[in-house]
């Protein structure tokens, strides 16, 4: 392990000789088998561009300025900087073996001109290579002593051995970079590259850890440790899941200063067949109703989730409900037991359905700066939650709280009206309103927090839906008065016509996150730099 650790640090030492970002970059073997790992990294002029473009976001534009103007002086025409290359990218790969150690790793570096490189290396690292094996040359360099170099297609080969710079296996630049797809950085990893002597060392050192944690509980009870016992059975399957039935894990990472977008993406595929495979194909074609009920195009916050767990997660769920129902009984006092009985089993169904269907909105401010607030969900037995709740509204004190079952009904719900008597003053300056008002149905409950209940009657005629995994859509403009109360609208304005121009600036002010289920398990985030713009400008306000 050390020596890997120091490898990858000589690369670093190296690039930053000459001036450079030293990010680790990839690519892919041309003959040989397909590496474990790749990363790309974008030539240097493309970095200085985007990190330009990215400073003159937030206000430090002249920072990259700086490292530009340094780059320039180190160049030389026709020879690059200190001999590499600026215009094209940088890559690396591995390839995991069983010992790890000793895997092979290979930077690449695009050169310009071979004899200043190795010049800079001796003027700058002291470090003078000799002839090595099979065409290559050999140097001690800092941190990680004895390393093999290859000069071939316009790129220095940097490796451990000769054996790893095989001139027959090393990749051919032009396919290595081809699919780079305009990444700024993109990663790569093979998981089914991975050795399976390693696989099973990496989930054996899993369940130790977890084990050990598990000693560390004292002396849990019966409830406890079942549901101790399922989440580390979680946290040790899906370990397991991912590492045998995984395929391909990828990362990259957009910043494109003509289209002004930002954006990540993480994306796993599973083996074909997999139970794994299986899993992530079911998490899509899903329909929500809770998101259709609090849909809204103009909203401040807008999110929804729709998973659940395995069959068998489910199975081991409903054993864990019944074991804490079982405790929490056992634990209320003698005179409580039957309540609390009849509490406990009235939410366990919904519990144990193992399924997650929700989600919540934000919208306003409207002509008086009022905001409202919806949040939906699945639930079972909803009609049984419904009469608890109006047998226990008897314990709730009168002069804090009225509450008055059944004031409206809308399809299949009944609302509930619920008037604060007594909190906070900003509570109803935020919302125009004390009173919340609840929906219920056996399927579904949802809520509402502003002016009237209108968007609450409005969305509970909506059906379902088609959602993704998880999806949040953020409206950076309309979410700064919320979190930032001390701002003027006279200080504000400038600030958003500054970043997004005169106009409104709705659909160029999100931030949105989404995962999403089908061929592969995808998660993306997306915005555009004139959110990075505004939320800097705000912060250097300094208001609270």
């Amino acid at each position: 392990m050390r020596l890997r650790t120091r490898f990858w640090a000589v690369a670093v030492a190296m690039t930053a000789a000459v001036g450079l970002s030293s990010s680790p970059v990839a690519a892919q073997p041309g003959k040989g088998a397909e590496p474990t790992v790749e990363v790309r990294l974008r030539s240097v002029n493309d970095l200085l561009d985007r990190g330009e473009y990215v400073g003159g976001l937030i206000g430090k534009d002249e920072v990259v300025r700086q490292a530009r103007e340094l780059i320039k002086s180190l160049t030389v025409e026709g020879k690059g900087v200190e001999g590499v290359d600026p215009k094209r990218p940088f890559g690396a790969y591995a390839t995991l073996t069983a010992d790890v150690a000793n895997s092979p790793v290979v930077v690449m570096i695009p050169i310009a001109d071979q004899d200043r490189f190795l010049t800079m290396l001796k003027e700058r690292l002291s470090v003078e290579p000799e002839k090595g094996e099979d065409g290559t040359l050999k140097a001690n360099l800092p941190l990680v002593n004895d390393v093999a170099l290859r000069f071939a297609n316009g790129y220095l080969y940097l490796g451990r051995t000769a054996k790893d710079l095989d001139a027959k296996t090393i990749p051919v630049p032009k396919a290595f970079f081809a699919n780079d797809e305009g990444a700024v950085v993109s990663a790569i990893v093979r998981i089914d590259r991975i050795p399976d002597d390693l696989k099973t060392a990496a989930i054996g050192q899993i369940e130790l850890a977890v084990q050990r944690e598990l000693k560390k509980g004292g002396n849990p009870n019966a409830a406890e440790k079942k549901l101790v016992s399922m989440v580390a059975d979680g946290v040790i399957g899906t370990t397991k899941s991912l590492l045998e039935d995984g395929k391909l894990l990828s990362l990259k990472v957009f910043v494109d200063p003509k289209s002004d977008d930002i954006s990540a993406e993480v994306a796993l595929t599973a083996k074909e067949g997999s139970t794994l495979a299986k899993h992530i194909a079911g998490l899509a074609d899903k329909t929500s109703v809770p998101a259709g009920i609090v849909s809204n195009k103009g909203a401040v916050i807008q999110g929804s989730a729709r998973f659940g767990l395995t069959a068998n997660g489910k199975k081991e769920l409903g054993g864990v409900v019944d074991a804490v129902v079982d405790e929490l009984v056992k634990q209320a006092k003698p005179n409580e037991r039957e309540l609390a009985k009849r509490v406990l089993n009235t939410l366990a169904p919904t519990v144990k359905a193992g399924e997650l269907d929700a989600a919540v909105s934000l919208s306003g401010p409207d002509a008086k700066g009022h905001y409202t607030l919806l949040a939906a969900g699945a639930v079972k037995g909803g009609k049984e939650m419904e009469k608890l709740a109006k047998d226990l509204a008897v314990l709730i004190p009168g002069d804090a709280i009225e509450v008055s079952f059944d004031a409206e009904k809308a399809g299949a719900f009944s609302l509930h009206r619920i008037d604060i008597k007594q909190g906070d003053a900003g509570f109803e300056k935020i919302f125009g309103s004390k009173t919340v008002w609840i929906a219920t149905s056996e399927d579904h409950f949802a809520l509402s927090i502003g002016p009237d209940n209108a968007a609450l009657k409005k969305g509970l005629t909506a059906k379902g839906v088609a959602v993704p995994v998880v999806s949040v859509e953020v409206s950076a403009a309309k979410l700064i008065p919320l979190f930032k109360p001390g701002i003027k609208d006279d200080e504000l304005k400038p600030l958003l016509k500054d970043a997004f121009g005169d106009g409104d600036p709705a659909g160029k002010d999100t931030v949105s996150i989404t995962v999403e289920g089908g061929e592969k398990l995808s998660g993306k985030l997306k915005m555009k730099g004139k959110v990075v713009r505004l939320i800097a400008s705000v912060d250097q306000l300094g208001i609270k």
